[in-house]
């Protein structure tokens, strides 16, 4: 039987908490140690001749995934970088609150990515009885150890939770106690998880052609607002002024449709006058922005702002971010699928 060589990296989260006191264990918890997290799994991923390791970067110490941030996306990005070479797919353990963020984050500072990198986690710890954890893990480790199991090579960033497998740049949390948390309004599953995992080829992204690379900024200066019926245009100006912000994500009613308030359109005009780059996305949870649909929208549009097609915010956050860091072309990048995170209009 072939074997294969799997990195799992752990950041905290849910899978990893441990009682603060043993004798309480629905008290309390927190994030556990390496030892912590591998006395429950012995022996996972043995017989299927998948060899990994779990490790705890010293940039990245456990927490929970609220307190994720950029720097933490750099630094998971720094360690693929490093360790690309050496091993066949990798595995991070994640909280789940902000799973889709970092997702989407490692899909767009992954440059050429040729080997699996799948997120997982579980809505309850991994010391509890019916932890979904071990699961979640098990099949995990099989996608990115492919070439023990023989299920299709996955060259992306993938979510691999409950009963689904998803493009890392296309998931949402659907739930905060699902064991099916998390799924991928506008894109089908890229697989699904019964009694094996089971991939859709059709949706797998390529095999890259040239050689990968991590990048290593991305821009804080990005906010993402939700409008709101009856928003205050000196709200929405205060939260859009200053040197600070370069760009904003719009999470706006509908197909992409914005108050015809003038005052809210007037701060509108006055941010994309100043070079802030605004992307215009859907509060819907499946759907595509279409600005051209209703007078709505295209106040939006004559106004400089940039349509986000059926992205998700999580995706239009980071790319956003990702972008203002690295490319000249912002406004036109935007718009562009590299990394299957939109569909064609």
């Amino acid at each position: 039987m072939p074997s294969t060589r799997v990195l799992v990296l752990y950041t905290g989260g849910t899978i990893g908490m441990v009682p603060v006191d043993p004798s309480r264990p629905d008290g309390a918890r927190r994030p556990g140690t390496k030892e912590d997290v591998l006395r429950y799994i012995p022996g996972i991923g043995e017989r299927d001749g998948i060899h990994w390791e779990l490790r705890i970067d010293p940039a990245l110490p456990p927490v929970d995934s609220a307190g994720i941030r950029a720097k933490d996306w750099l630094a998971m990005a720094a360690l693929l970088q490093r360790e690309y070479a050496d091993w066949d797919g990798f595995v991070i353990l994640h909280g789940t609150d902000t799973m889709a963020y970092t997702a989407s984050a490692l899909s767009f500072l992954c440059e050429n990515l040729g080997k699996p990198v799948v997120l997982t986690g579980s809505q309850t710890p991994l010391f509890h009885d019916r932890t979904d954890g071990r699961l979640n893990l098990i099949h995990a480790l099989r996608i990115a150890g492919h070439r023990a199991t023989g299920l299709p090579l996955v060259p992306e960033v993938v979510i691999c939770f409950g009963k689904r497998v998803v493009r890392g740049n296309r998931a949402r949390k659907m739930s905060t106690t699902d064991s099916d948390a998390f799924d991928s309004p506008n894109l089908r599953p890229l697989g699904a998880i019964e009694t094996d995992v089971f991939l859709d080829r059709t949706l797998l992204s390529p095999p890259p052609e040239k050689s990968f690379f991590t990048c290593a900024a991305m821009s804080s200066k990005v906010i993402d607002i939700t409008i709101v019926p009856g928003l205050p245009a000196s709200l929405l100006q205060k939260l859009l002024a200053g040197s600070e912000i370069r760009g904003a994500i719009l999470r706006t009613f509908g197909q992409g449709n914005f108050p015809s308030d003038p005052e809210l359109l007037e701060v509108i005009a006055g941010a994309s006058n100043q070079g802030k780059i605004l992307v215009n996305v859907t509060q819907c949870p499946r759907g595509r922005v279409n600005m051209d649909q209703y007078e709505a929208g295209l106040l939006l549009s004559a106004r400089g702002v940039i349509g986000g097609a059926d992205m998700t915010p999580e995706a239009a956050y980071t790319k956003l971010a990702w972008l203002l860091a690295t490319s000249e072309d912002v406004r036109g990048q935007m718009q562009l699928n590299l990394r299957g995170e939109l569909s064609p209009a």
